[in-house]
C-alpha cells in the first residue's frame, strides 16, 4: 500500500515503517495516526509479517506531535479527544500480536518518545535526543507518556525527564532501562533488523501469549491514560497552553503565567 506520510517494506517476514515527513521533522499529524492504524491493521492479519521495525531519518526519529495541529486545540473537549488519538494509536502497537522493534536515530521527542515506549524492543544511536518536551510548550505528555514512563524507569527519573523537558542520550536512555541497547547511530538499523530476524524465528503464539502476560501487568493502566488525557483537557483551555504553542510556532521563548 502506499501511503502519505509512511514508508513501508516488508522483507523477509520484517515490515519496516519508516516515518517520512521531512519537512516537518517527523512529526506526526492525524494523517500519520491513521496511517499508522491501516498499517497495524494490515500486521495483525498478515500471516507473512512476523516482526515490524519503527524508523524515522537519521536525524528525526520523530520530533513529536505536529505542533500546527496542537496550536489548534483550543478547549478540554477537543484536549481529550487529542490525547485520546495518540494513546488509542500507540495502544494499538503495544497489543498487537507481533513484535515491534523501534530503532531510533536523531530526535525522539513527544509522541516519538511515546512511540518508542510503545514498541516491545528499543534500538537507540548513543547520541540519539530522547524525551517528553512538552512541559515547554505549556502541555503535558498525552500520548501515554506521562503514565507509562514512570512504570518504565525510576520515577524519580520520570519526573526530571517530564518537567524539566531536557532529552536524554541513548547512551543514558540504554542505563537507565528506557531502551533495551545504544548503538553507534550507523549501526542502528542493522542492529534493529538483526533483532528483528531474531524475533521473526520464534514461535509465533509464544510471542502473542508473552506480550499479552506482560500487558496484565499494567491492566490499571486504562484509568491513568484518561487522567491523562484529562489533564491535557483542562490544560488546553488555559493561557500558559496558548501561550506556549504559539511561542513555539513564531520560535520565541515562552512566557508562562499560570493562568
Amino acid at each position: 500500500m502506499s501511503y502519505e506520510t509512511l514508508e513501508t517494506a516488508l522483507v523477509e517476514g520484517i515490515l519496516t515503517i519508516t516515518i517520512n515527513r521531512p519537512s516537518q521533522m517527523n512529526a506526526l499529524n492525524q494523517v500519520a495516526l491513521d496511517e499508522l492504524h491501516e498499517v497495524i491493521d494490515e500486521a495483525e492479519k498478515s500471516d507473512e509479517i512476523k516482526c515490524l521495525i519503527i524508523a524515522g531519518s537519521e536525524k528525526f526519529f520523530c520530533t513529536g506531535a505536529d505542533i500546527t495541529e496542537v496550536n489548534k486545540v483550543n478547549s478540554s473537549f477537543s484536549g481529550y479527544a487529542f490525547s485520546r488519538k495518540y494513546q488509542e494509536c500507540f495502544g494499538r502497537l503495544e497489543k498487537l500480536s507481533k513484535p515491534v522493534v523501534s530503532a531510533v536515530r536523531g530526535y525522539a521527542l513527544g509522541a516519538g518518545c511515546e512511540l518508542l515506549i510503545a514498541s516491545d524492543f528499543r534500538i537507540a544511536a548513543e547520541n540519539a535526543k530522547i524525551g517528553l518536551s512538552e512541559v515547554n510548550i505549556g502541555a503535558i505528555p498525552a500520548g501515554g507518556g506521562s503514565a507509562k514512563l514512570p512504570r518504565i524507569i525510576n520515577p524519580l527519573k520520570a519526573k526530571e525527564i517530564i518537567c524539566f523537558g531536557k532529552p536524554i542520550s541513548g547512551k543514558e536512555a540504554a542505563e537507565i532501562g528506557l531502551v533495551n541497547k545504544a548503538v553507534p547511530a550507523e549501526q542502528v538499523l542493522t542492529e534493529a533488523n538483526a533483532w528483528a530476524k531474531e524475533l521473526a524465528q520464534k514461535p509465533p503464539l509464544v510471542l502473542k501469549t508473552i506480550k499479552e502476560i506482560i500487558n496484565l501487568a499494567y491492566k490499571d493502566i486504562d484509568a491513568l491514560l484518561h487522567y491523562e488525557a484529562q489533564g491535557l483537557g483542562m490544560l488546553a483551555d488555559t493561557e500558559d497552553f496558548k501561550e506556549g504553542t504559539g511561542a513555539f510556532l513564531e520560535k520565541r521563548k515562552p512566557v508562562f503565567r499560570g493562568k
